[in-house]
């Protein structure tokens, strides 16, 4: 085995920037001048020229005189003090004492460079963690792919099959003292030999890490000290280093409970028949887990800590469990990852909880606005979206089925927030001001929600939930089920197992099941070729740029193309070598985007070239958003990456092996290009008669199934509620729209409020009046006729109405009319006339 090259320290030489602008200039005068035809060109040239000068005038240079380079210096020993300056701000607690020194969390502020540094070696090692799968599957605490859902799902499904068999669950809700605070480095060092971790990322943390200097600010002052052990809270490197720390911890239990870990908050329980055998096994886990502690320098807080005992029974046995011969606290709820749950599962504490914390918050909606003044309607709905209707969507789709009295709190909260948007009445029907507001009814977003988490959750085929919901799946039939609605976890799994084609899957995310210097590549994209849109001469200009450019006289030219003729029909992908006029079609299920199929097209083009064993191609695809996926860096996304994106980087870092040159860029289609032509007819063609190898789905197109089943579901129940509730609203609105109405209206809030009350029915005319009996008639002001909406606009004596006649028959709208009819066009002109004649009149409704 080679020996490696001795680390050298870098030898730099003085910036001589004048020189280097000489330089430059003498680059860039071979570049030819500026025209609508060549700017790309001149741009990489220019690109070019700022390289090469920086190249030669300041390159890093060794004393080895093999061209070794050697590593950074901050990677091993000689990180700068700057760097290791950490200023704490404590932040308050909420519901803590002041007075407690334990009640402020305290959030450590590094120096930019030394984040970036962070982040560039969380990238790696993250990557070389999750790649070799040294983590327990049990972990879910800032890991890509799991979030809190995924624990909470699979304590939830424990429950419900343990009371399907009618067990008990004893579970110990575990609170470790300042976790963060006591990591020892010593033991951090020895764990990460131990998984196999490059040194240079063991030194890069230990000394990163060793040695903080710390400066807690409180108010105008702030005290320093020197940290050798700990993690710093708010760095982005801590909650990967904290997993790492805990890696072993389910492993030291020896498997006589579950566990489940996210960071520093821990989970153990046991099912079984006997609460005592159970206390006893609870008993000895919490034995072996202390000397984890002990031997890993860290600490369990027993008062924070509590047991509960999950039962269906009223009355439950008593319980005793001990840590270190303290007794720990029994309790009928607990708090996990933020969803309170009760020991009979009812959902009452949790929704109360959430029902009171989003009382609070309607009093910030109805501060910034009222029914006339305010706020605009569309800003309102922002703010619930962000700070109410978040939190109704937390963990309440584990909850169900669960007491229906408390889920209905949920919906009147989303009730008096909708009336508050809308500025509609109390009367209003409940269905209609969804509808009018595109809020979906709570039980509907609650499944919508539970699909997506499971669809995306099972990319991964050894997720812990799926053998679970499995087995609970079987036992829908039990006594216990016998008048419960299923689980929502149910109901979708049930949509999961009833697709028809396969579902690709994965042992890990896409993104740790290749070599990571394909996730670091760089793709050669061109995303303008010198083609316009819909140019007659697309297909002679293209053919002239081929001709003339030198890059691409000896290319092979590979055209991708996808096609969908319709929702439910299948996807095509084609793929044609203008060269050999090879073609390619290939068929993908009903279930599958657009954007997947041109994906698919880029993947299969990729593999041809590697079969054909091409030197030099260019790949040619009309869809821009697949290569704009395809050129952003993966670790960057906060979406999950495409399965089908990340291959094609797998495919294409072999190409570079192999000293293969591929590009790729866009062109526009239907713009008359033959090969693109070419493609797109095979796209069309593969739809019927493509390969169906392989087909198969994928998670992040079945993510997408949940919208257009909410939408399906909701329009069957907006149709058949809307005959005997809100039926004037539906004459107006009859499908549910993908956005309020007034979401692009500049309108003022008093004119938006009118118009919404005149839409939904409810609003302050005498006939609604009388119906609710706070007027005695229903005869207008003027009493001349009934006051409905119809007299007040086109009858009634005490309104101007020239303008407003003449600005409709200007727009050619039909007379006779009424104003139903004209609210339900929904037509912007229409509505701004109403607003007009409503300000002018000073009418409100």
């Amino acid at each position: 085995m080679s020996k490696a090259p001795p680390r050298l320290k870098y030898k730099l030489k003085d910036a001589n920037w004048s020189l280097f602008r000489d330089k430059v200039q003498q680059n860039l005068s071979t570049i030819p001048p500026l025209n609508d035809n060549n700017n790309h060109l001149c741009a990489e040239a220019f690109t070019r020229a700022l390289l090469q000068a920086a190249e030669e005038l300041f390159p890093i240079k060794n004393n080895s005189g093999n061209g070794y380079i050697p590593s950074p210096p901050w990677w091993d020993s000689n990180i700068h003090p700057s760097w290791k300056i950490h200023e704490v701000i404590p932040i308050h607690k909420p519901d803590k004492p002041i007075n407690d020194p334990s009640s402020y969390r305290p959030i450590a502020l590094a120096s930019v460079i030394s984040k970036i540094s962070e982040h560039l070696v969380k990238n790696r090692l993250e990557w070389f963690i999750e790649s070799k799968g040294l983590l327990s599957p049990n972990q879910f605490g800032f890991r890509k792919g799991r979030s809190t859902m995924d624990s909470l799902s699979i304590f939830m499904t424990d429950l419900r099959l343990a009371f399907s068999y009618n067990k008990f669950v004893l579970a110990a809700f575990l609170d470790v003292s300042a976790a963060y605070d006591n990591v020892n480095l010593s033991i951090l060092k020895q764990k990460m030999i131990n998984l196999d971790n490059p040194q240079i990322f063991i030194r890069f943390t230990i000394n990163l890490l060793s040695g903080r200097m710390l400066k807690v600010i409180s108010e105008d002052s702030y005290q320093s000290r020197i940290a050798w052990k700990g993690i710093p809270q708010g760095s982005v490197l801590s909650p990967l280093i904290y997993n790492i720390y805990s890696h072993d911890l389910e492993a030291s239990l020896k498997g006589k409970v579950s566990t489940l870990q996210y960071a520093d908050d821990l989970l153990l329980y046991v099912s079984g028949d006997s609460v005592d055998n159970m206390s006893d096994t609870m008993t000895y886990s919490l034995k072996l887990l202390k000397v984890w502690l002990d031997n890993n320098c860290l600490s369990l807080s027993v008062p924070k800590s509590s047991i509960v005992l999950f039962s269906r029974m009223r009355l439950p046995p008593p319980v005793s469990v001990f840590y270190n011969n303290i007794r720990v606290p029994v309790k009928s709820e607990a708090t996990f990852l933020g969803v309170i749950l009760d020991s009979r599962l009812t959902g009452i504490p949790h929704c109360y909880y959430i029902s009171a914390k989003c009382e609070k918050i309607l009093n910030i909606l109805r501060c910034l606005s009222g029914v006339w003044w305010g706020a605009h309607p569309f800003s309102l709905k922002l703010l619930y979206n962000a700070l109410i209707r978040s939190i109704l969507d937390y963990g309440t789709f584990i909850l169900e089925p669960c007491n229906a009295v408390a889920l209905h709190k949920l919906d009147i909260i989303q009730s008096k927030a909708l009336r508050i948007i809308a500025g509609a009445m109390r009367s209003s029907p409940i269905n209609a001001l969804q509808v009018e507001c595109s809020e979906a009814p709570l039980h509907l977003r609650r499944q919508f929600l539970c699909d997506r988490f499971l669809f995306r959750a099972f990319e991964v085929y050894n997720h812990p939930l799926y053998s679970r919901l499995r087995s609970l799946l079987e036992c829908m039939d039990y006594t216990y089920w016998a008048h419960k609605s299923p689980p929502c976890l149910i109901v979708s799994f049930q949509k999961f197992l009833a697709l028809q084609a396969p579902t690709h899957r994965s042992q890990f995310l896409p993104i740790f099941c290749v070599n990571y210097d394909a996730l670091i590549l760089k793709p050669s994209i061109l995303f303008d070729f010198g083609v316009c849109k819909q140019d007659p001469s697309a297909n002679a200009k293209f053919i002239n740029i081929l001709d003339s450019d030198s890059r691409w006289k000896h290319c092979h030219l590979i055209f991708s193309d996808s096609s969908k003729p319709g929702s439910k029909e299948c996807v095509g992908v084609g793929v044609f070598h203008q060269q050999f006029g090879i073609v390619q079609k290939i068929k993908l299920p009903p279930e599958t985007s657009v954007f997947t199929g041109e994906c698919f097209g880029l993947l299969k083009s990729l593999e041809y070239i590697l079969i054909m064993k091409l030197k030099n191609s260019i790949i040619f695809t009309d869809a821009k958003s697949a290569l704009q996926a395809l050129e952003r860096f993966p670790f960057s996304s906060n979406r999950n990456n495409h399965p089908v994106i990340i291959a094609c980087r797998d495919l294409l870092y072999q190409c570079c092996i192999k000293n293969y040159t591929v590009s790729f860029a866009w062109i526009p289609g239907h713009s008359g290009i033959f090969g693109n032509t070419k493609a797109d007819s095979l796209a069309k063609a593969a739809v019927n008669d493509g390969d169906l190898v392989p087909y198969k789905n994928f998670c992040c197109d079945l993510a997408l199934l949940p919208k257009y089943q909410l939408l399906n579901s909701w329009t069957h129940i907006w149709r058949s509620s809307s005959q005997t509730i809100g039926r004037y609203y539906s004459t107006i609105q009859v499908d549910i729209p993908p956005k309020p109405w007034f979401s692009n209206l500049t309108f003022g809030k008093a004119i938006t409020s009118t118009l919404i009350r005149m839409r939904l029915g409810h609003a302050c005319i005498p006939l609604h009046l009388a119906r609710l009996k706070l007027l005695p008639s229903d005869i207008c002001e003027c009493g001349n006729d009934v006051g409905d909406f119809n007299h007040i606009f086109f009858a009634c004596p005490r309104h101007d109405r020239s303008a407003f006649i003449s600005s409709l028959l200007s727009i050619k709208i039909p007379f006779p009319t009424s104003i139903s009819v004209l609210l339900s066009y929904v037509n912007i002109d229409v509505y701004r006339i109403l607003a007009s004649f409503i300000f002018h009149n000073n009418i409100k409704l």
